[in-house]
């Protein structure tokens, strides 16, 4: 793997230098060990002269001599932050979502990475399972923080059942690791019923409780099953009773620890199952684990009602649109859907797609698939709607395509219907926007 470049800022150094998408830097000042942006940031910052070996698109490569401001960026954005093969997870945990799903994907979604470097670019989850010496030693040098682990359990046995790996259960010793390096951590513990909640969340809170401030919070959330799981009788779902208890379990936790309101999260999942109101506003504080379904929806309903009062009272002309999202993604936007229909003239269906593809046990938005989407529609009489709107969670990041391939311009030519993406899931701006922008309003 190299440095290969996905874009170019528009007047920067390597604008003006010609470097183009496809580009791949091999060596900065003679270098040519470059593993990541760590490498690539040291190189680069504080530096006023460098010299660049790339490999263009067409395989000739060129040295490049240039002098810029010390603290001058590049302009440079790359395919990924990781130049080197990356690394992969040794744990066989029965829920990991990798193993639950079908052949024919795009091969990408078979990696299981489990690498540090990426928990700080990308916030991905690791379990630090797989760290050699090297790999400690760059990490007590660069101490790269926030990093995202994935706790499960600090009870050793447990923790061990649930990754499959004898050398699993030695969590608290790595996280106290990174607490003596002053490197700060979120944390993510999965909840399976009989597994990982009861006890074992109990003890685990407390541990991770005296971690902090490295430890700065954990989101707890429900494990996620599909029909492609080979091991389904070693895992329940949460349903409404775990998800009451797990719910009671943290809100005990945080009674006897009031200054842990901004330490621990649930899943906004878990309200919906026990059939309670999310929490409010304030209680997610900044909001830090918003990438682990922790908010979402309280983001989501509070832009909501920022806005409602700009909402008109009528449209011109009658509009009927389509609102897709997944089972989930509907409990959450009903009352959104409500509110946008008392507007008259204004028809907004909202549909919760059944996730064929999956089974019926995964809900989350992000996993409807553009076949799910092509099946539930092609069923309905869909020719009075203007447009169907989807959240960008059901795309590959920056492109339009589905987890099964499929794209929107495809269903939207199949179904002879315009689709409409929102691209901040948390924002109701844009999706009203998105709603409104189809015809003429009036106060």
């Amino acid at each position: 793997m190299n440095a290969v470049i996905a874009s170019v800022a528009a007047g920067s150094i390597a604008d003006q230098l010609g470097l183009l998408p496809g580009d791949a830097l091999l060596a900065i000042n003679g270098s040519d060990a470059l593993e990541d942006m760590f490498d690539y940031q040291f190189e680069v910052s504080g530096s006023e002269y460098l010299e660049l070996h790339v490999r263009h698109n067409d395989g000739s490569e060129e040295i490049y001599e240039l002098e810029k401001e010390a603290d001058e960026d590049l302009g440079l954005v790359f395919t990924s932050p990781v130049f080197t093969p990356i690394k992969t997870c040794n744990n066989a945990c029965p829920f990991c979502f990798i193993d639950q799903q079908p052949a024919g994907l795009r091969a990408s979604l078979y990696v299981k990475d489990d690498d540090y470097r990426l928990s700080y670019f990308a916030n991905t989850y690791i379990t630090l399972t797989n760290l050699t010496e090297r790999d400690r030693e760059r990490i007590a040098r660069l101490r790269p923080g926030p990093l995202y682990v994935s706790v499960h359990s600090t009870v050793p046995e447990v923790r061990e059942v649930a990754l499959k790996n004898k050398k699993g259960g030695h969590i608290l010793k790595e996280l106290s690791w990174l607490k003596s390096l002053e490197v700060p951590f979120h944390c993510q513990i999965v909840v399976c019923p009989g597994l990982t909640d009861g006890d074992s969340l109990r003890q685990s809170l407390a541990d991770l409780y005296t971690l902090r401030p490295e430890a700065m919070s954990v989101a707890v959330v429900p494990v996620g099953l599909t029909q492609y799981r080979e091991q389904l009788s070693e895992l329940t779902p949460v349903d409404s009773q775990s998800a009451l208890g797990v719910i009671q379990i943290v809100d005990t936790f945080k009674a006897q620890h009031p200054d842990a309101a901004d330490f621990v999260f649930l899943s906004d999942e878990f309200y919906f199952k026990a059939g309670l109101p999310l929490p409010s506003y304030a209680e997610y504080g900044e909001f830090p684990q918003l990438d682990d379904g922790v908010g979402t929806a309280r983001m989501l309903l509070e832009d909501f009602f920022n806005l409602e009062n700009e909402l008109p009272a009528r449209i011109a002309e009658p509009l009927n649109v389509l609102l897709l999202t997944g089972k989930l993604g509907a409990m959450i936007l009903q009352p959104i859907a409500t509110r946008l229909n008392a507007v008259e003239g204004l028809y907004v269906d909202l549909l919760a797609v059944k996730s064929q593809f999956w089974g019926d046990s995964v809900d989350v938005a992000g996993l409807v698939t553009g076949q799910d989407i092509l099946s539930t529609l092609s069923q309905m009489d869909i020719s009075g709607y203007r447009a169907a709107i989807i959240p960008s969670v059901m795309l590959k990041q920056s492109t339009e395509a589905f987890l099964d391939g499929k794209t929107v311009s495809e269903l939207s030519q199949a179904l002879n219907l315009p689709f409409l993406v929102v691209q901040d899931p948390y924002s109701a701006r844009e999706l009203v926007d998105k709603i409104f922008n189809q015809q003429p309003v009036t106060a």
